[in-house]
């Protein structure tokens, strides 16, 4: 992509390196939060759930947008693929994080954007799946997806 861009633009000063070394970098700066992320998020440790985060990726560029977000103060576990070496859709990884948090597969609800590697495979792995949709996506005939965060405590509500 980078070279692409150069191509596309004819900058001559700059490499594909140095474009991929300022997106590693700075990232971080830029990420911003679904909207009721940390309404959720408050809402479900004040209930006392485990939560953990899944992430397919590299270390420590992902950990550092996580904590960008502010979100690592919310989860007990947080594996980045690089670091676990498995990624998402193989079901060791939701195995491992299960087990860190000492819960069985059919004890965790995992919810993600992904419909491969977050739906589907943790659901083949054991987990209850909850489909976050993106807004400019088509309807996909999956139950339950969810639009806004916010629905994740009434889902599980209807779980238990």
């Amino acid at each position: 992509v980078y070279t692409q861009l150069i191509d596309y633009f004819n900058i001559s000063h700059l490499t594909p390196n140095i474009f991929l070394n300022d997106y590693t970098t700075n990232f971080w700066k830029h990420c911003l939060p679904y909207p009721n992320l940390y309404k959720t998020l408050k809402l479900l440790t004040e209930n006392n759930y485990k939560l953990a985060i899944i992430t397919n990726g590299k270390f420590p560029f992902q950990y550092n947008n996580i904590k960008a977000l502010k979100v690592d103060k919310y989860m007990e576990v947080i594996l980045v693929s690089e670091k676990e070496e498995v990624k998402k859709p193989n079901p060791l990884i939701f195995e491992r994080a299960a087990k860190k948090l000492g819960v069985k597969l059919n004890e965790c609800i995992f919810v993600g954007d992904s419909l491969e590697n977050d739906y589907k495979a943790s659901k083949s792995a054991g987990m209850y799946a909850i489909y976050k949709s993106n807004k400019n996506q088509n309807s996909i005939n999956i139950i339950p997806t969810i639009k806004d965060l916010f629905e994740i405590p009434c889902i599980i509500n209807n779980y238990n």
